[in-house]
């Protein structure tokens, strides 16, 4: 509980700060009023510009992202299904094989059993 405040008053004390900076940096700036909001004006639109360009990346590389996942899905769900089928058919030829396999130890054991 202590920590939680003290990170509270961190914070507005860093808040309280920066707008003391801000107002004492207009008010002391070289610049006229008007050389400010000019300047103000081209940095935030800069800062849109680049957001915009950064979000458009973020874009495209989600999409890519997205694309490049549902090949992965939809190749892993063809080689599952692809095991399946070979299990499958494996299992249908392995049950005659498996009564071939009884049979001949049935005959091995009664040649045992005969030859003792």
């Amino acid at each position: 509980m202590a920590e939680k405040k003290a990170v509270k008053s961190f914070l507005w004390g860093t808040l309280a700060g920066a707008v003391t900076g801000v107002v004492t940096a207009l008010l002391l700036a070289p610049k006229s009023g008007r050389e400010l909001r000019s300047d103000i004006s081209e940095t935030a639109q800069q800062a849109l510009e680049k957001t915009t360009d950064l979000s458009r990346q973020a874009g495209t590389a989600v999409q890519s992202l997205a694309r490049k996942t549902t090949n992965l899905a939809v190749d892993a769900k063809q080689a599952a299904e692809r095991v399946v089928t070979d299990i499958r058919s494996r299992k249908g030829s392995g049950a005659a094989v498996d009564n071939e396999v009884a049979t001949a130890e049935e005959k091995s054991n009664e040649d045992t059993s005969a030859t003792l």
